[in-house]
């Protein structure tokens, strides 16, 4: 049987961050990871294939509804041809969790796959924000998790650290809730994220009714550029994103040049961070939110008219 994982998580939680730290602490094994991109230019799987491991890309839609027939083909195509001994799956940070559990458990599967651990990675600095507002869609990734890791801990206080565990214990009462620091915590801390001996009771998933993926409720703007930016200027672009005139930015992520060789940088609800990359690439980024206004984005990146981009509502 094929282990596999699912790293759920909203959008700049901190997934890709995780998955990285797992796919190295399970390196003698043989792990594919299945990385699913909401835009339709693919980021975290770039970073991750220059990286060394061996990654499958689904771009354009969530495999837990537009693009479900591309998941369950790739996914079979995986086991038949390169027959893994564990898969890692990395779903868009608004897909359905309890969707994606009921696709591994098709009858075409249930006999090759084995569902190992449901790790869902809450982001401490703004989770108890955007609870209040997608609180159904929260419910369904917490509810059927087996694992909750808390990502960025360090930068809040304990006091917000134990009303964040009480919110959880109230979707959750049996997940594992993992609150330390990442950089604090071991090789063998972060096998056992994934391998900790738990028994998962898939007979009674929560199913939500509230699908953020397929209801038009957020937008994907894809850009590319080969403009180069400075880290100054891209940093000032950044930081003015959370500006109405730009609409609701919630994620964004991206590679760009620079006088200087490449930048790459992630952003989440107004905060970010931009360093120098290793890794030579084509300028492209890609912005995922509510309302977002095409041409003043454009602007601000100083990105020509007719030049190459992609825009994508679901």
């Amino acid at each position: 049987m094929i282990k596999v994982d699912v790293i759920s998580g909203f959008l700049g939680s901190g997934k890709t961050t995780l998955v990285k730290k797992l796919l190295q602490v399970h390196q003698k094994e043989k792990v594919v990871l299945i990385e699913n991109e909401f835009g339709d230019i693919g980021i975290d799987g770039d970073l991750l294939e220059r990286e060394g491991f061996q990654v499958f890309e689904i771009s354009s839609g969530c495999i837990c509804c537009i693009m479900q027939k591309d998941f369950v083909e790739m996914l079979a195509r995986i086991i038949e041809e390169f027959q893994p001994e564990r898969i890692i799956i990395e779903p868009t940070g608004i897909s359905i969790l309890s969707e994606i559990i009921d696709i591994l458990r098709k009858p075409q599967f249930v006999p090759l796959l084995q569902i190992n651990s449901l790790v869902t990675v809450v982001d401490s600095v703004h989770y108890l924000q955007q609870c209040e507002v997608f609180g159904e869609f929260f419910e369904d990734q917490i509810t059927n998790a087996s694992v909750l890791t808390l990502s960025k801990s360090q930068l809040v206080d304990r006091a917000t650290i134990d009303t964040i565990t009480t919110s959880l214990r109230e979707f959750n009462q049996d997940a594992e809730i993992i609150d330390k620091a990442w950089d604090e915590l071991g090789p063998e801390e972060f096998k056992n994220l994934l391998d900790a001996q738990v028994d998962l009771d898939l007979s009674d998933i929560l199913h939500t009714d509230y699908k953020p993926c397929n209801e038009n409720e957020f937008e994907a703007l894809a850009l590319k550029t080969s403009r180069p930016f400075s880290q100054e200027e891209l940093e000032r672009c950044l930081s003015l994103l959370s500006q109405p005139q730009y609409g609701q930015v919630l994620r964004g992520k991206g590679f760009l040049k620079s006088p200087q060789g490449f930048l790459d940088f992630s952003y989440t609800n107004g905060q970010f961070m931009v360093s120098a990359s290793k890794f030579k690439s084509s300028g492209k980024l890609c912005l995922i939110g509510k309302n977002l206004k095409e041409q003043a984005i454009k602007d601000l990146f100083k990105i020509k008219r007719g030049g190459l981009f992609n825009w994508l509502k679901f």
